[in-house]
């Protein structure tokens, strides 16, 4: 791997850090982390994010260390036994696009039902119409 593409990706790593612990200097960051100011500058010399600092940054604001390293998956974690907070009901119909349907053509239409203003009669047709299509008549297995 060349050493661009290292630097790089370690320049992202190193911008989270600062994005999770709410820091813009290294000496906040060090302070945050509860270590020496000269520990956050031998990471940024050495290209690498310590494992300590991604499980501080978990313990302390729940953030997914997988996160940290890859830009990957919710930027959050949450134990399962943290009580979710409320969100507004979003009733999900499955509805299967035809195969020749392109990747496109599918996330345009996401989007748009999903910035449509709601008209409960029509998702609860849609809704009951899908549930008739999978629902199998009595007697067949």
């Amino acid at each position: 791997m060349s050493q661009q593409v290292v630097s790089s990706a370690f320049d992202a790593q190193y911008q989270r850090v600062f994005e999770a612990a709410g820091c813009k200097t290294q000496v906040e960051l060090a302070d945050f982390l509860e270590v020496r100011q000269s520990s956050v500058s031998d990471a940024k010399r050495r290209q690498s994010i310590p494992a300590e600092w991604r499980v501080k940054l978990y313990e302390k604001n729940r953030i997914n260390p997988e996160w940290i390293l890859r830009g990957e998956g919710g930027k959050y974690l949450i134990p399962t036994d943290a009580e979710l907070p409320k969100s507004h009901v979003v009733r999900v119909t499955e509805v299967r696009p035809p195969q020749e349907c392109s990747v496109q053509e599918l996330f345009s239409e996401m989007v748009r039902r999903v910035l449509r203003e709601p008209d409960l009669e029509t998702v609860q047709k849609e809704v009951a119409d899908t549930w008739m299509q999978v629902k199998k008549p009595d007697g067949e297995a």
